[in-house]
């Protein structure tokens, strides 16, 4: 099955070229990295993770192109495992795409079907599914960055949560663990924008609790956060999965909020890029 886009046009230009130019713009943006990343022609040689926004390019892909700039560094992936969480509703309480192939305005990527199987035998919550992917968006939108990088040379796992609890990202991560000992080469995504709809000022006092608990790798104080403060970060349980990897020491890389992209400053959003390497 070719899995046919859902958000371009909307959230990305639907045109190959104009949606190139596009991720160059955002690139060089003034909140961007400031310039085209140079990518190494070497293979992985570790597992590396990234945390990256979802939201419009307009938006959030300025804060996405830091989190892709620094991983351009460390070499190539033969793999990417795309975490994100379910806004859709659809399918069961993680779902993986299993077979078959993504389009992009720049062309198809390869499901690893593999990584599918290892990570569904070690698992006791992901089902292979295509019902909660159809619609979803916050795993689409990383794919293009993936191949202004790469070009179509990779393959993917997307994975969709719909349940975020502590008990489905020990699972999921336990999961992907098995894998990543098997192919290091791999590059794991964590897709989520941080605190939604709030003022400026509300969305970086929460937001920068969320960023506190990242940098301190503290699974349970990010939870406790969330709830809490009640944050409305849609990928927590997401970014909890990356963090029991323990891929490595976390560089946050870029935070910013759509009011500094569009100035209305009363309802924003929060995104943030990272890296685990």
């Amino acid at each position: 099955m070719i899995r046919k886009p859902a958000v371009a046009g909307v959230f990305y230009p639907s045109g190959k070229n104009m949606l190139l130019d596009t991720i160059k713009d955002l690139f060089l943006g003034p909140l961007g990295p400031g310039s085209i990343p140079e990518v190494s022609k070497e293979r992985f040689k570790r597992p590396l993770g990234i945390i990256s926004p979802h939201a419009g390019y307009v938006y959030s892909g300025q804060v996405a192109a830091w989190a892709f700039h620094e991983v351009a560094k460390f070499g190539r992936p033969t793999t990417a495992i795309i975490l994100g969480p379910n806004h859709t509703g659809y399918g069961p309480e993680i779902s993986v795409f299993p077979t078959g192939e993504w389009e992009t305005p720049l062309g198809n990527v390869e499901i690893d079907e593999e990584a599918v199987r290892v990570i569904t035998e070690n698992s006791s919550m992901v089902q292979p599914d295509i019902s909660a992917h159809i619609l979803e968006h916050s795993l689409e939108v990383q794919i293009p960055f993936l191949q202004f990088l790469y070009g179509n040379s990779f393959r993917i796992v997307p994975i969709t949560l719909k349940n975020q609890s502590p008990r489905a990202a020990k699972d999921l991560s336990f999961a992907i663990s098995r894998y990543l000992n098997l192919n290091p080469s791999t590059l794991v995504i964590a897709s989520t924008d941080l605190n939604h709809y709030e003022d400026q000022e509300t969305t970086l006092r929460k937001d920068n609790l969320i960023i506190e608990a990242i940098e301190e790798n503290n699974v349970e104080k990010l939870y406790r956060y969330v709830y809490e403060y009640e944050i409305t970060m849609c990928g927590y349980g997401v970014v909890a999965t990356l963090m029991m990897l323990n891929l490595g020491r976390v560089k946050v890389l870029k935070h910013a909020t759509s009011g500094d992209v569009s100035g209305d400053r009363l309802e924003v959003v929060g995104y943030m890029s990272a890296i685990y390497s």
